[in-house]
């Protein structure tokens, strides 16, 4: 009976054994390949919300709208000068020669292109402006994103409209727009552009 026994007891301890061996190689093996991951969490921001929630997302829109009104104004100013122009053409036209008041005409059509040209030229400036006041609010904000990152032991800030779902706890926008402001009112030239 003890002689049938042992060889039972050493098939098990090899049987053991063996079965060890190849756990810790597939173990070491998957290892090897993937590194372990402990899950951080991710947190959310509402840019949008962020920039027009923010007193000095608000600070900087309102520097754009007031040169965007100077240049409306500009232009209506413009375009009054030339109605009134066009209307002094009109009236003289029986008083002119045909080649003069063609002359004249000709020369009115090319300054009212010209002006039409340097307006469209400042009104796309005015938008390459507006989407670098954006750029520069997030290098603004970023320092300060970064302690709500910290402060929460996130690996990223994701914004909220390149995420399909997620858990609204994650969602930093208004302690990050309180954040901005407690700055803001700390140091109201963050919204002027230095050159």
């Amino acid at each position: 009976m003890g002689f049938a026994a042992k060889p039972k007891l050493n098939f098990q301890r090899f049987a053991t054994l063996l079965f060890g061996l190849v756990f810790c190689a597939t173990q070491a093996f998957a290892q090897a390949d993937f590194p372990t991951v402990f899950p951080q969490p991710v947190l959310v921001l509402d840019q949008e919300g962020l920039f027009n929630g923010s007193k000095l997302g608000q600070a900087m829109q309102l520097i754009q709208a007031g040169n965007r009104t100077v240049l409306l104004q500009e232009s209506r100013i413009i375009s009054d000068a030339f109605v009134v122009e066009e209307k002094r053409l009109t009236e003289i036209r029986s008083e002119v020669t045909a080649d003069e008041f063609r002359t004249l005409s000709e020369d009115f059509d090319k300054r009212v292109v010209a002006a039409r040209e340097s307006q469209l030229a400042k009104d796309v400036e005015m938008q390459k402006s507006l989407d670098g006041q954006r750029r520069r609010f997030i290098v603004i904000a970023a320092p300060f994103l970064s302690g709500i990152m910290a402060k929460y032991q996130a690996t990223a800030i994701i914004d909220q409209r390149s995420v399909l779902l997620f858990n609204r706890n994650l969602d930093i926008t208004l302690e990050a727009i309180e954040t901005l402001d407690r700055a803001f009112e700390l140091n109201p030239d963050l919204a002027i552009e230095k050159e």
